[in-house]
């Protein structure tokens, strides 16, 4: 477990989305009981229909969000890394989660109590108007992702969710933009609301198209353009 010093914890407080507008020296206050925790890959954090007053920063590494019904089927929401903010929901209502969150690299968390974060809101405003910013930015991207499920064919929501990640993760090599995660196809498949056997069909004509790239796990996206009117067509 990562050992994190106040200051460790103000930094990474302070260059957290959440916190990002608020001094350091402001954050001591809530810095000193936040704690840290470690998971390796695949480990996980929290799980849907768990009682949580936990909110959490990530200090380090990524994770997946996704639910799952009583049958074992999951849908994917999609990830989060350093600086992202999860478990707001139930920290506030004392309720369930909405949802399972696991680690897909070794990730380092900083976790914090309600008893501790609600009268630190109270004093700084700005952090409770930037919580409400991210609270309707997930229910912009939760109507969004059931939207695109519902009203999209698969090629669309595919090359949308291919399109998505390459802005948050995507890297210029030679051969076009490569997503930096590691993904099966049954994990893009959770992502789209689509099976795996469809998934495998669809990305095997695209790489004969020239379209993306696939190697060991990673996608590359070759063809941009095409991919966006792909989706702009759905």
């Amino acid at each position: 477990m990562a050992s994190y010093t106040l200051e460790d914890k103000c930094r990474l407080l302070a260059n957290s989305r959440l916190f990002g507008n608020i001094s350091v020296k402001t954050l001591e206050s809530l810095a000193r009981y936040t704690k840290s925790r470690s998971f390796t890959n695949r480990g996980v954090i929290c799980r849907r229909g768990d009682i949580g007053s936990q909110i959490y920063v990530i200090a380090k590494g990524r994770v997946t969000i996704h639910t799952d019904s009583e049958e074992g089927k999951e849908l994917g929401f999609g990830f989060m890394s350093a600086g992202d903010v999860f478990g707001e929901i139930a920290m506030f209502d004392g309720g369930e989660r909405t949802a399972t969150v696991k680690a897909i690299e070794d990730t380092e968390i900083l976790v914090i109590e309600r008893r501790d974060f609600i009268p630190f809101i109270e004093r700084e405003p700005k952090v409770a108007v930037q919580l409400l910013v991210t609270l309707a930015g997930r229910l912009r991207s939760a109507d969004e992702h059931f939207e695109d499920i519902f009203f999209r064919n698969l090629p669309g929501r595919l090359a949308k969710k291919f399109l998505g990640l390459a802005d948050s993760y995507g890297k210029k090599t030679e051969d076009g933009i490569e997503i930096d995660l590691k993904l099966s196809q049954g994990e893009i498949g959770k992502l789209t609301g689509a099976t795996r056997e469809s998934i495998n069909k669809q990305m095997r004509a695209w790489e004969m198209a020239g379209l993306i790239g696939c190697q060991k796990g990673f996608v590359t996206i070759k063809d941009h353009d095409a991919l966006e009117e792909i989706s702009d067509l759905a």
